[in-house]
């Protein structure tokens, strides 16, 4: 027993050092280690290979914009930034950790773009005056400018990753339009078919539900969540407010999440929300969708008009007129707590005798999934 109890000791030192190293493997981080300006070029380094960059702009005041970069993967270390840096073109440079997997840059510029960014290996490299192309080694990069469509033999990494949120399902049917015109089967089936369309082009995608089964709303936004998702869609089928407006109401609609300003806005929300509102009171409801962002709202308001253009386009050139109601701001439960661009799809009024028929017809569904995918690449597109 004596003896036994001496070696213990010597058999924990190893596995001691065993669990550190593997603790050190799991929890690596990539820091940023510093930055420098040459040649109106801002390059930022760091201790490990760049996982990715994504890049939007939010127009400001007196033509001052700003331009803003995410670096997933990378962290920022006490005391390191780069708002010590000036430039001719600049009014201001700004780092911060923006979540904990991201790390974000803000450069504010009268400049018209500062899209050219790119990065390889441990650099980021982002020119300060517009139409510049970034260079690393020497070598002219242009990540920013590929004008090639998304391949699905592209690295895991630069694949951009959609949810496809298909509405209703299980015990919660949606809107009802006689019939067979059942909300839930058919944003479905217009679902599958976008997941289809979507990865052919070679984005990365998951759905909320792949049956019909009942998701709470809160649940399919953590989803998009936890897979990182640069795109949240949900798709769903309008109604009209009665029988009486059946002829009345129809087309396409687009809704971001911000406070309602119309009372067709208000009453698309209110038919959306019910399930997860029924018990609630008004108050509730405002305090749990006051959560908005600024940033998310501009960009899922260019997400939205790029969809509606080519969802508008793709039916119009193939099938017949399609009634664009645009892009609204709403109040829709379902776009709260999302941390990427998200909108809501309104395919069409199933209560609208033509309308109601053309969404359950395949082709035309076909249709809607192609515009709704070209629209998500037109977005990114743009976004670059």
């Amino acid at each position: 027993m004596v003896s036994s109890q001496r070696n213990r000791p010597r058999l924990s030192i190893p596995i001691l050092f065993f669990f550190l190293l593997l603790s050190n493997l799991l929890f690596a981080k990539n820091d940023f280690v510093k930055s420098q300006i040459r040649q109106a070029e801002l390059k930022l380094y760091f201790t490990s290979d760049i996982e990715r960059v994504t890049y939007f702009s939010i127009p400001g005041k007196e033509g001052v914009t700003k331009y803003v970069y995410d670096i997933y993967g990378a962290t920022l270390p006490d005391g390191k930034g780069i708002s010590q840096h000036t430039f001719r073109t600049v009014e201001s440079f700004k780092m911060g950790q923006n979540s904990p997997e991201r790390l974000r840059v803000v450069i504010q510029s009268k400049q018209k773009a500062l899209d050219r960014h790119a990065y390889q290996g441990k650099v980021l490299a982002i020119p300060l005056v517009h139409g510049q192309k970034a260079t690393i080694e020497g070598v002219t990069l242009a990540n920013a400018d590929k004008k090639t469509k998304f391949k699905s033999t592209d690295s895991p990494i630069n694949r951009y990753i959609v949810v496809i949120d298909a509405g209703h399902g299980g015990k919660d049917s949606g809107a009802l339009g006689g019939q067979d015109r059942i909300e839930k089967t058919v944003v479905f089936s217009i679902s599958k078919k976008l997941k289809t369309k979507l990865e052919s082009m070679g984005f990365q995608v998951y759905m909320t539900r792949n049956q019909d089964s009942f998701v709470e709303l809160p649940k399919r936004t953590e989803y998009a969540n936890e897979k990182r998702a640069d795109i949240f869609i949900s798709i769903h089928a309008n109604a009209a407010p009665n029988k009486a407006q059946e002829n009345i109401f129809k087309g396409l609609e687009i809704y971001y999440l911000s406070p309602a300003q119309t009372q067709r806005a208000k009453d698309a929300a209110e038919k959306e929300n019910s399930v997860m509102f029924q018990d609630k009171d008004y108050y509730t409801k405002n305090a749990y969708l006051s959560l908005l962002n600024r940033e998310k709202i501009v960009e899922s308001h260019k997400l939205g008009l790029d969809v509606d253009h080519e969802i508008v386009s793709s039916v119009q050139s193939h099938y017949g007129h399609l009634e664009d109601g645009g892009v609204k701001p709403a109040n829709f439960w379902v776009l709260v707590g999302a941390q990427m661009p998200a909108i809501l799809v309104e395919t069409g009024y199933i209560t609208h005798p033509q309308e109601g028929k053309n969404l359950l017809n395949s082709y035309y569904q076909e249709l809607v999934a192609k515009g709704i995918a070209e629209g998500i690449e037109r977005y990114l597109k743009n976004k670059r």
